[in-house]
């Protein structure tokens, strides 16, 4: 493990952020539960180095989908094709400057992959080129307990800015594929809809007839009290969400859950994606956060319950092992 990565028994921290390990961080800190992959890729923009990636698990679509050639050296190909939207995206401005760890200064960086409980956490305080100081605090997982649900906790404290703080949760299907020399979108867009309480994308692979619909609900709280403002309606081509904000002072803290269901034409009837994805996303934010994350957990101490015990050798040792573990239990081997 490389120096810059600090580890514990059940943890693998990074301290510090180092823009030239970004690339391997993101591959590192990679969450899955045997349904869906999400690389360790920042929910907000980032202008840097990074290789977005969210994908089915066990690569589906290679596996379920007749595909021309499918001969081994095309498989990375097949793979990228089989990339979904970002459905981790939250865009942050203060004002409007965007937040972007690749320009504004970066202190105190933490970044933490639990094991134990399977998330995924991240801590931070940020510089604006303007001077404008925010602490960051984002926490998220793919549910064990619900395969196709994946939440994000993202709050923003305000340490010397006095303005709008504001926060737009979308689903992004505008990703190019870097392996294809004519550089085609990995996906055509059938809907981007925004409703009142619900946003959605419902898309398909460009060289195949595989059907994703991926759809999100948001609660926005001011220092813990549930903010019910009209939020604008997201509903770009290939964009679908939210945006939402309110005025801060120094000191108020601004945070955002979103609640995110993923859903496949392998699992679910084609014409029906759109209807039950929707639908899920709306039943996990009803759900709540807490819940949701108490079964998620739940299903992890089960895991790691019937695993045998590793508690022998160096903390290093421990780390590895249960990391590999860890990897093959959500699909990532």
């Amino acid at each position: 493990m490389d120096k810059y990565l600090q580890n514990d028994p059940w943890t693998i921290i990074e301290e510090s952020f180092h823009s030239n390990h970004q690339l391997d961080a993101e591959l590192i800190f990679s969450l899955g539960n045997d349904q869906i992959i999400q690389f360790g890729n920042f929910e907000e923009y980032y202008s840097g180095e990074t290789n977005h990636g969210s994908y089915i698990a066990d690569n589906y679509l290679l596996k379920n989908t007749e595909i021309s050639n499918p001969k081994p050296e095309n498989s990375l190909n097949i793979e990228r094709i089989n990339a979904l939207p970002n459905w981790i995206g939250i865009i942050v401005r203060l004002n409007d400057e965007k937040l972007d760890l690749s320009v504004w200064e970066v202190i105190d960086f933490k970044h933490v992959l639990n094991m134990k409980e399977g998330f995924l956490e991240r801590s931070f305080e940020a510089i604006s080129v303007h001077g404008h100081h925010i602490q960051v605090s984002v926490k998220r997982f793919l549910s064990m307990a619900e395969t196709e649900v994946g939440a994000i906790y993202y709050s923003v404290k305000s340490l010397n800015f006095a303005g709008r703080i504001s926060f737009m949760p979308i689903i992004d299907a505008d990703l190019r594929d870097s392996n294809l020399n004519d550089h085609e979108p990995t996906w055509n867009v059938l809907q981007s809809k925004t409703q009142r309480d619900v946003s959605h994308l419902w898309t398909q692979t460009r060289r195949t007839d595989f059907h994703v619909c991926s759809a999100l609900t948001y609660e926005l709280y001011k220092n813990n009290e549930l903010l019910n403002l009209i939020a604008t309606k997201i509903e770009k081509e290939k964009v679908a969400g939210f945006s939402t904000g309110t005025d801060v002072k120094t000191g108020d803290t601004l945070y955002v859950i979103k609640y995110v269901a993923i859903l496949n034409s392998l699992n679910h009837p084609m014409k029906e994606l759109t209807e039950l994805a929707c639908n899920l996303a709306k039943e996990a934010k009803q759900k709540g956060w807490n819940k949701l994350f108490e079964e998620h957990a739940t299903v992890w101490a089960e895991k790691w319950k019937q695993t045998i015990t590793i508690d022998e050798g160096d903390i290093d040792d421990q780390r590895a092992n249960r990391y590999e573990l860890f990897r093959s239990y959500q699909g990532l081997k």
